[in-house]
């Protein structure tokens, strides 16, 4: 242990083997210290936390920028604001300097190795490498982590440096605009290029959005005085809102320095449009969502304000189609057949959303609801035409109806022919009596039909029906 605490006091850095810049990070000689209050600065106190740090930095930010502020010290005031906010916001930097005061810091905001108690390795809390964390080098004058930082902050190309450099920029976030458009059900399933056509708010394209005529400037807002909020006293509670005058931005611009087009608001109403590619296979009610379509945001454009424009949705309606429903990924034909064909059996053809015509083979003796599948007819499955789901034919019985003499005589002879005795018959011999007495269900027959057969019945009542038609004629 003694040996690594001397091998750390008689570290060397050969000459010429770092850039300048660096040789001054572990450069250890003895300066002045910090000469500020950051709390007093920032004008919180020692328990605010993170969050009221940051609240009243961004306050004095607006209020004391050198663009904004008037006032002869804003400068040197503005940085005083950064250097606070810098020290405030590093948890380790807080620690330090709520320990040891300004003699933590040297006058540049820098670990001061001689501030605590003249300990060149920052020991505190019996921690001979300083800070509790393990780092050797923490109370030298520099340290290996916020090198490797600013080292790689330099090459990133960011412009930014480190922490605390930027500065304060408020992002305005504008409306969503929300379009229906309806398809036909053929374009949902194969998909579409549809045209939006809409109005939406924009940069005024006078100003570019600054609200100013050519040359002139904001000011800072006489009522909030740049904070952007109006503070109130209701019953002993100090309540903050939007400043009614500047809406929140912090500054104003004068009527005459006003831009003619948007009279200073930086935006205006126009007509937009923009071509939308629909998938195939798009439901109905489904959102897609354009970035940067929508309204911009109600604020003129300056260094401290980025606008950034709201989203265009837009919401599809899907026609319904005559012949063809959907459901899930399957596409649904409900097909009529005529009871001899669900009877004897045979094909149907039906068509497809493709446009073609497919037979399809009928059993005998089919029954209402049977269904069919014809497979890959149906919708495209995550937006794959070459994965699809099918195609279901719900087959629907459809019952004949006697329109002519013919249809009833041959529809009652195969009446006959099933043993159908509940079926309605025309002919006074083929009628069914109900006994008044004991309620029984009797044939009625004449008496030189007694005893014949199904097939004689039936061939003696159509030659009767026949004879009688060739009769009329005659």
């Amino acid at each position: 242990m003694f040996t690594f605490i001397r091998l750390t006091k008689s570290l060397r850095i050969p000459r010429g083997t770092l850039h300048n810049k660096w040789k001054r990070l572990f450069h250890s000689s003895l300066r002045s210290s910090i000469d500020f209050d950051p709390y007093q600065v920032l004008g919180v106190e020692k328990s605010a936390s993170a969050s009221d740090i940051k609240k009243a930095y961004y306050q004095l930010v607006k209020k004391f920028h050198p663009d904004v502020s008037k006032e002869k010290d804003s400068e040197k005031r503005f940085h005083k604001i950064q250097e606070s906010y810098e020290l405030l916001s590093d948890k380790d930097k807080k620690a330090q300097y709520d320990q040891f005061g300004a003699l933590a810091f040297d006058s540049n905001g820098n670990a001061n190795p001689y501030g605590n108690g003249g300990n060149p390795f920052g020991s505190h809390s019996g921690n001979p490498f300083g800070g509790g964390q393990g780092n050797p080098f923490s109370g030298m004058g520099f340290d290996f982590e916020d090198l490797f930082k600013q080292a790689f902050n330099q090459g990133s190309g960011g412009g930014r440096g480190g922490r605390g450099q930027g500065s304060f920029v408020t992002e305005h976030v504008g409306d969503n605009i929300e379009v229906l458009k309806s398809i036909s059900f053929k374009e949902a399933i194969f998909g579409t290029k549809v045209d939006i056509n809409y109005k939406a708010v924009d940069s005024c394209g006078t100003c570019h959005g600054s609200g100013l005529k050519l040359g002139k400037k904001k000011n800072t807002c006489p009522s909030c005085h740049g904070t952007g909020q109006s503070t109130h006293i209701i019953g002993g509670f100090h309540m903050a809102s939007t400043c009614s005058t500047c809406h929140g931005s912090g500054v104003t611009i004068n009527k005459d320095d006003q831009c003619s087009t948007c009279h200073g608001n930086g935006v205006e109403e126009a007509p937009r449009s923009t071509q939308v590619d629909l998938p195939c296979g798009i439901a109905d009610g489904t959102r897609l969502r354009i970035p940067g379509g929508g309204d911009a945001p109600f604020v003129t454009k300056d260094p401290y304000n980025q606008t950034r424009n709201g989203d265009l949705i837009v919401r599809v309606h899907v026609k319904k189609d005559p012949v063809f429903e959907r459901s899930k990924n399957n596409i649904v034909l409900n097909q009529e057949v005529l009871m001899t064909t669900a009877a004897l059996g045979g094909e149907i053809v039906v068509p497809t959303i493709d446009g073609e015509k497919i037979k399809l083979k009928v059993r005998p003796g089919v029954q209402s609801g049977r269904k069919l599948t014809i497979p890959e007819k149906g919708v495209p499955i995550n937006r794959n035409m070459n994965n699809r789901g099918d195609m279901d034919v719900i087959l629907n019985v459809k019952t004949i109806v006697p329109e002519t003499p013919v249809q009833t005589a041959l529809l009652e002879a195969l009446a006959d022919a099933f043993n159908d005795k509940n079926a309605k018959r025309t002919h006074t011999d083929w009628k069914l009596d109900l006994d008044e007495e004991d309620g029984q269900t009797t044939e009625v027959y004449n008496e030189n039909d007694l005893h014949p057969s199904k097939l004689q019945r039936i061939g003696k009542m159509l030659g009767k029906f026949f004879n009688l038609k060739d009769d009329t004629k005659k």
